[in-house]
């Protein structure tokens, strides 16, 4: 089943596939439209080459069990699951924003602060995933998506399953992407919830740095790294990082899982203590005192009790027979002690002479003017707002500074706070088809103003209170703060003008308004077969939608007895025509001989016996004249 054959067909009779947006080890990713519910989705779609595979097609099942189970606000939400063309498939919650790995390739090393953010809340999916049993086992920044709000939501079960079922990969197989691998999965062991802490302390480490603390040629080189080798500090890395917030990471990055946080919830809870700007937990400082420590050991192998075997340094060996002689260590303390007090002096002539003896804050991101003030107050510092550019979520908070954070200064310095008030432009986004609340929430999010008086349009686009369009249209650009007017359908229509259509046109036009309309034949001045007149309501008047309508088709004029008037008065012929539904036209003929002639009618045309009513029946009269020039006489005296 390739995306070619794909794109366009209706999946499974309800989900419109529109394009191929991603690919997988397992699966192939499309976005679709639900023609049921009218919202985007993403369908995942088990690969041609794992559909046979009865191992492939029940781990994918058991993913599709385990994601449609969890419920929270940073797990993308799974709609629907089901089989059909010969493969599964999951339905899931379409994002259209970037993943946190474009987000560090674009702008790592990210701020402090804000890395706490995105973890927390990526910590937030884990932990209620984990409570449910079920561990993600491919953590990592391509499988988290940041939205315009600033959430971010952790999607990609493709490996997670149950940790209380049976474990379907064979014994020694590799499950995950190496880099962000716990050294337990690069061994083929059992996993955990602390196997997924492990992945996220390489995240964390990631967006901090801007680099991973394992790279190499290929999986396998970078799988053993994680087994045996120590991260390079994150302080040799990036200055700016703090002493707390890299023992956090570094006991997320403990080979032994016992050393690693207890739960995400426990993570979470350190991370918001250096957000506070406070110590890292007695508990924390003591799993890094042991990670250093156990530097200078080696993990060679897993027993089978699970216990790890640790080579002690070797044995010292024995003294020799005659020690040698033992020399003073006094020269070499005062040697210690001068080195000590002239770097002491050293640093003391630089701070004087410089007189940088503060930092500025990388507290400051992310927060109002007023608050950054108070917090370079704090550090003895002064603070001046600007504006400057930003995203939507930014706007009213400080963005950058200059100097820029974690820049040494003197006190009592003056920092530029630059502080977002949007980009110069924003899309208005597509309302159609959302209720007025959904569609007040959007504009909102986006940095829209929305005018509370909706104009209301008799339109068959939606049905009652539901958005039809929006002033500004859709899709063009405006500056952040514009006042978007919502169109708003009345549930109502305007009968359609039908006349002259055919019945079957006629049709085609009034449905196309949500009105459910019918032919009726009926007598008319109006061609045969033409459409003249709706009924109950006329055209142009307003009706609700959905409402049966009757359309009044042309069988013609009805016919009527035409009366035979040759020979009479012409007067009285007149009458009788009038009196039979006729209209009269009358052509005067000149009567040169035959007084008694004189004003009889001498021809009718139609001549009967029958002519449509309402018709024109033309008459000949004749007007004695004998000296009319036709006549040959003389002309009438003037």
């Amino acid at each position: 089943m390739s995306a070619f054959n794909l794109i366009g067909q209706l999946f499974d009779g309800r989900y419109l596939i529109e394009r191929q947006i991603g690919s997988g080890g397992m699966a192939d990713v499309y976005l679709a439209t639900d023609q049921s519910l009218g919202r985007k989705v993403a369908i995942k779609i088990l690969s041609d080459r794992y559909a046979r595979d009865a191992a492939f097609v029940e781990r994918f099942r058991r993913e599709a069990a385990a994601a449609a189970s969890l419920r929270h606000p940073n797990i993308v939400t799974v709609y629907d699951r089901g089989e059909t063309m010969g493969t599964s498939y999951i339905a899931m919650e379409y994002l259209d924003g970037p993943t946190l790995k474009e987000e560090i390739t674009r702008r790592a090393p990210l701020p402090e602060p804000e890395a706490i953010n995105y973890a927390t809340q990526a910590l937030a999916a884990l932990e209620a995933a984990h409570r449910q049993g079920v561990v993600h086992r491919d953590i990592k920044p391509h499988n988290m998506v940041l939205t315009d709000e600033g959430r971010l939501k952790v999607t990609d079960f493709g490996i997670a399953r149950a940790a209380n079922t049976q474990q379907m990969t064979e014994v020694g197989s590799i499950v995950g992407t190496a880099q962000y691998l716990s050294p337990e999965q690069a061994r083929g062991l059992a996993v955990g919830p602390e196997s997924d802490i492990y992945s996220m302390g390489v995240v964390l480490y990631e967006m901090l740095c801007g680099e991973l603390p394992f790279t190499g040629e290929s999986a396998v080189d970078i799988a053993m790294k994680q087994v045996s080798d120590t991260p390079p500090p994150l302080n040799r890395r990036n200055r700016l990082v703090s002493p707390a917030m890299e023992q956090v990471v570094m006991r997320a990055l403990a080979k032994d899982p016992a050393l690693r946080f207890s739960s995400a919830k426990g993570m979470a809870e350190e991370l918001a203590r250096v957000s506070r700007g406070q110590s890292a937990s007695a508990d924390t400082q003591q799993a890094t005192r042991v990670i250093a420590a156990g530097e200078a050991t080696r993990v060679i192998g897993q027993q089978p009790d699970g216990a790890t075997s640790v080579m002690r340094p070797a044995a010292p060996p024995p003294p020799p027979e005659r020690p040698a002689p033992r020399r003073s260590a006094w020269p070499w303390v005062l040697v210690l002690v001068l080195l000590i007090l002239a770097a002491v002096a050293g640093f003391v002539v630089y701070t004087m002479l410089s007189g940088n003896d503060k930092t500025v804050p990388d507290t400051v991101i992310g927060q109002s003017c007023k608050r950054a003030k108070a917090t370079l107050k704090t550090d003895g510092l002064t603070g001046r707002c600007t504006t400057t550019e930003s995203s939507v979520p930014n706007i009213k908070k400080v963005v950058s500074t200059d100097p820029s954070v974690g820049s040494s200064v003197a006190n009592g310095s003056t920092v530029v706070l630059k502080v977002g008030v949007g980009p110069k432009a924003i899309t208005v986004p597509n309302v159609k088809g959302l209720s007025v609340t959904q569609a007040n929430s959007l504009l909102t999010s986006k940095g829209f103003t929305v005018n509370q008086q909706n104009i209301n349009v008799n339109s068959p686009a939606a049905a009652l209170g539901f958005v039809i369009g929006s002033i500004p249209k859709e899709d063009t650009p405006q500056k952040v703060g514009t006042e978007v007017t919502l169109k708003v359908a009345t549930g109502s229509v305007r009968i359609a003008n039908i006349s002259g259509k055919s019945c079957a046109d006629a049709i085609k036009i009034l449905q196309q308004l949500t009105l459910k309309p019918s032919c009726q034949n009926r007598p008319a001045q109006a061609p045969q077969g033409q459409a003249f007149q709706t009924y109950p309501s006329p055209i142009g008047q307003i009706i609700p939608q959905h409402q049966p309508i009757t359309i009044f088709i042309s069988s013609g004029p009805a016919q009527a007895q035409l009366p035979d008037v040759v020979g009479q008065d012409s007067g009285d012929a007149k009458r009788a025509l009038r009196a039979a539904g006729f209209k009269v036209a009358v052509t005067q003929q000149v009567e040169c001989n035959d007084q008694s002639k004189d004003n009889i009618v001498q021809d009718e045309s139609p001549n009967g016996p029958t002519a449509p009513r309402g018709s024109v029946v033309n008459i000949t009269v004749a007007k004695y004249r004998p000296n009319d020039p036709s006549c040959g006489g003389p002309p009438p005296p003037t």
